[in-house]
């Protein structure tokens, strides 16, 4: 029994930095579409971004993903800066929420030979008010997709196309179903490293629930993985009563955004790309 879709994997990719013919992998992005209505031939037509964080991409002119080619993988390459350091890309306005959409050219990945997967933002996720209402709350498992530094690293130069899948659950987010909270971020018990920056998280569908209380039998999208929490130790001399050294380590829990800023970030994104073609906008599935 499948509870997590293939294309769920197929949509999340690895990004990293050209160093000359090396490529270092640094976090992972995914893609979402965006519904753009019903063409001519009765079938759904959709926008398409790639989601990751606004630090995964800070200071760079370029990134490259890694995407599906038949068997194997292939990277195509996206410049972040134009030529007067314009970006182009779009951030959420909030500087406390850590998420960028860059436009995808479906024709340039499609003409690739590259199958082009995505999360529908209208079928395959969940913003705050859905998973309220689907009793998506404290202690909900989740799944978190990711090529964490170091441990899949060597699996992505191997041709291995499929991240990373780490169970856990969500540790707190009913602060966030009250509209007077000023939180952007909930936490998730669930281990995650550099690299697993830009990934997706997906809720787990339940078939019990308690009585009385909202059930969910769906497996959506319900965030971006933003940072790990660290655990901090601070040693100190007895002798001096002065702080020596601070030593820290991943606290295990992780900070993740809900879907309803990727869904604004997109909105951001496709006014900036306004002036693209339908056949560069949009892709039939």
């Amino acid at each position: 029994m499948a509870i997590i879709p293939d294309f769920y994997k197929e949509a999340t990719v690895v990004i990293g930095v050209k160093n000359g013919s090396r490529t270092n992998w640094i976090a992972t992005g995914f893609l979402v579409g965006r519904y753009e209505g019903i063409d001519s031939n009765n079938k759904e037509r959709f926008s398409i971004y790639l989601i990751t964080n606004k630090h995964v991409v800070k200071d760079l002119n370029s990134v490259v993903a890694q995407y599906n080619y038949g068997n194997t993988t292939k990277s195509l390459p996206y410049t972040l800066l134009d030529p007067n350091n314009n970006k182009l890309y779009s951030e959420h306005p909030n500087p406390n929420v850590d998420v960028v959409a860059i436009r995808i050219n479906v024709n340039d990945v499609v003409g690739n030979g590259i199958n082009l997967l995505f999360f529908s933002l209208k079928d395959n996720s969940l913003d705050l008010k859905d998973m309220k209402k689907t009793g998506v709350g404290d202690g909900a498992f989740i799944y978190v997709l990711g090529f964490p530094v170091g441990i899949s690293s060597a699996l992505v130069n191997n041709l291995m196309k499929e991240p990373v899948c780490r169970m856990g659950c969500i540790a707190k987010i009913d602060y966030l179903y009250h509209k007077s909270n000023n939180n952007v971020e909930y936490l998730i018990d669930c281990n995650v490293f550099p690299g697993n920056s830009g990934g997706p998280v997906i809720n787990r569908p339940e078939q019990i629930s308690l009585t009385g209380t909202p059930a969910n039998s769906s497996s959506c999208l319900i965030g971006i993985v933003g940072a790990y929490l660290p655990y901090r130790d601070v040693l100190y001399s007895r002798q001096t009563n002065n702080d020596r050294m601070i030593t820290e380590e991943n606290g295990g829990l992780g900070v993740v955004y809900p879907v309803d800023y990727i869904l604004e970030t997109v909105e951001l994104e496709r006014t900036r790309t306004s002036g693209l073609t339908s056949n560069q906008q949009m892709q039939l599935p």
